[in-house]
């Protein structure tokens, strides 16, 4: 499975757009329908638990493999490449409180025809039940270069990085945690490497902490994720996700950035990916179809996905269907 033409060209937009991504996904409508088929019954009690908010991410993660993956292709200098998901679940995700199945980040980019351009996948998830699960889920899939590091990602960390600080290698990292376990100095190493980054930072949540923490003077764990104490300057939600993004360019000069905001009209809730690359001599003229994404993505909520599944699971037809 590889993300399709579709989400490239500039003329599908708004609904159409949400509905492609989202269909990209949703087990039932895959290419690779039968092999989604057997890999729900492996341990078919085991899945993540996602809401409504969350397959925005996830068409982010599908889109952004897709386009990086097909540009590092061309570029003959990278030797080695490696695709690294710190927090990888167990590949199975469904929708709260109903009985919507969506792949989650492992599968997405492990069905796609761009997995075999890589010399290693590497999958990290502490949870026992999750990364048994995913283990067994990837293994059906008979591809060599996938691996399941079945830890915490830091007793691996250094690890993977001997790996992707290789002379003539690429990296694609995609970090997800629940909210701040993934500390600064581990993205202070991540943003050392030859990398494109997707990094999920729960905006609304970590201000949240920030808030209670400015009246109490205790905050070792924002510490320990911004590096130092700048997040008390943060007066709202806005001012932290650039407090953070000004930490990464004093890590990595120059480096394009994109923040893409993702929003819950139903929750009043929202949290940021940061998209972050590496200055090219071309100006990296490719961040167009970055843009294009951010832009598609920041313009729909929670509702707006849960009527596209509910369009492509066949639940409710477009307004023009008979």
């Amino acid at each position: 499975m590889t993300l399709t033409y579709f989400m490239l060209v500039k003329r599908v937009t708004g609904p159409d757009w949400l509905k492609k991504g989202i269909g990209a996904l949703e087990v039932t409508n895959l290419q690779s329908g039968s092999e989604i088929k057997e890999i729900l019954n492996i341990k078919p009690d085991v899945y993540n638990v996602f809401r409504e908010w969350t397959p925005l991410k996830l068409i982010l993660l599908n889109y952004a493999f897709h386009v990086c993956s097909t540009i590092i292709n061309k570029m003959t200098f990278f030797k080695h490449k490696y695709y690294v998901d710190l927090f990888a679940g167990s590949g199975i995700n469904k929708m709260k409180g109903k009985d919507d199945f969506l792949i989650g980040s492992p599968l997405i980019v492990s069905l796609s025809s761009h997995s075999a351009l890589y010399d290693q996948m590497c999958f990290c998830e502490k949870d026992p039940n999750y990364s048994e699960a995913l283990n067994l889920r990837l293994e059906f899939l008979k591809k060599k270069n996938l691996m399941v590091q079945r830890r915490e990602y830091e007793t691996c960390f250094d690890e993977i990085l001997a790996s992707v600080n290789q002379r003539d290698t690429y990296s694609f990292f995609f970090i997800d945690p629940n909210c701040m376990e993934f500390k600064w100095e581990s993205m202070k190493k991540v943003l050392k490497s030859r990398s494109d980054i997707i990094f999920n930072f729960m905006s609304s949540q970590i201000y949240r902490d920030v808030c209670l923490k400015k009246e109490d003077g205790k905050g070792n764990e924002l510490l320990e994720l911004f590096g130092d104490d700048s997040w008390k300057q943060a007066n709202n939600v806005d001012e932290l996700v650039e407090i953070y993004k000004c930490n990464i360019l004093k890590e990595r000069r120059d480096a394009p950035i994109r923040t893409i905001r993702i929003h819950s009209s139903r929750f009043n809730f929202c949290y940021h990916l940061f998209f972050i690359t590496n200055k090219t001599k071309g100006e990296n003229q490719w961040l167009r179809a970055i843009d294009k994404a951010k832009t598609e993505i920041e313009s729909n909520s929670d509702k707006a996905v849960m009527l596209a599944l509910d369009i492509v699971k066949h639940r409710q037809k477009l307004l023009f269907e008979e």
